[in-house]
């Protein structure tokens, strides 16, 4: 019961987009090493299943996944600018959704205390009849509505910490009470959506929270926006469940972002997330990986993560970036939005 369950498996090797792509089969090397040196007592090292077809169409079309089986015929296939497959790609993305819903079967039947599913392709751009920003299946989403039908959970927290807003996941909830999403990102950025505005609609409005975060943010703006909006926001909405689509391409090393987080970083916003998740949740939090393409920040932000899953504080976070100064309007400004649905 006090184990972290982490999912991982050498299959996610073999969806490979291409030379020099971002999104590499390397990052999950590196993962795989450092998942082979956990501590068997406090980890346990849970294999992935093959998501049923019923699972990825509860967020995604009959004809779009017909679509991703048919890109299994060819060596390559270009879904859009940055979104390749291979022969491989379709098996590896049903068998990552799967890996994820695996975790949460383990965690919602107390075999493990919470986990991290250390999967790919990434999820959370892709839409319901469209890939697109490496992202085949909307793995979180689809976990989402998984933990609803196969859980009966009722009201479910997602906090995006990736560089890159997650709108795949905010469509797939944007009018829906029961899930709580809340994205950090650096803004203006890729993929040019969540604005401050953005809020939800119909009886979803104000179950968005978009903190959409100038270039240059380091450890102490998260973790301001972190203690002053997300944190409280939360609190008030009282989840059963925590998941968190974890990025780790916000790090200051990576090749794909714009802001400064540390190891440290990650490991206080995951401290914050746990505390929240045994407070209001039964303690049931869920990460699932989504971007990070610098291969040692990768390596050692999951490897700080992992740490706080088993109440062991990483490392301390550093002090402000570039973006300090801009911080504190922006705040002020998203708090005044949400007073309306407070």
């Amino acid at each position: 019961m006090d184990q972290t369950a982490v999912v991982v498996d050498r299959e996610f090797l073999k969806h490979d987009p291409g030379e020099r792509h971002p999104e590499r089969p390397e990052r999950i090397g590196v993962l795989l090493d450092l998942a082979a040196h956990l501590d068997g007592r406090r980890f346990r090292i849970i294999p992935p299943r093959i998501a049923h077809r019923a699972d990825i169409e509860s967020c995604h079309g009959a004809q779009y996944v017909q679509l991703l089986e048919a890109t299994s015929r060819e060596n390559r296939h270009a879904l859009d600018g940055d979104t390749v497959t291979c022969r491989d790609s379709f098996g590896v993305g049903l068998l990552a959704v799967g890996g994820f819903l695996q975790l949460l079967d383990g965690i919602a039947a107390g075999e493990v205390r919470n986990g991290m599913a250390l999967i790919r392709p990434p999820g959370h751009h892709a839409l319901p009849n469209r890939a697109m920003g490496f992202c085949l299946f909307n793995t979180i989403a689809i976990g989402t509505r998984y933990l609803k039908r196969a859980h009966g959970a009722k009201r479910i927290l997602i906090v995006d910490w990736d560089v890159h807003h997650g709108n795949g996941t905010q469509d797939a909830f944007y009018e829906d009470p029961s899930v709580l999403f809340i994205s950090t990102h650096q803004y203006p950025f890729y993929p040019g959506t969540g604005a401050v505005k953005d809020v939800g609609v119909n009886a979803g409005a104000g179950y968005t929270i978009n903190i959409p975060l100038p270039e240059g943010c380091a450890d102490a703006e998260y973790l301001r926006v972190f203690r002053d909006i997300i944190i409280p926001a939360a609190s008030r909405f009282a989840p059963e469940w925590v998941l968190v689509s974890a990025g780790f391409d916000a790090h200051r090393n990576d090749p794909l972002g714009g802001m400064g987080v540390t190891e440290g970083g990650f490991s206080a916003m995951a401290q914050l997330l746990l505390e929240l998740a045994e407070q209001q949740a039964g303690a049931k939090i869920a990460l699932v990986l989504e971007g990070g393409y610098d291969l040692e920040a990768l390596r050692n932000s999951v490897a700080a993560v992992l740490q706080v899953l088993q109440r062991r504080k990483f490392d301390d976070a550093v002090g402000p970036g570039a973006a300090a100064e801009k911080i504190q309007p922006l705040i002020n400004k998203i708090l005044q939005v949400r007073e309306k649905y407070s």
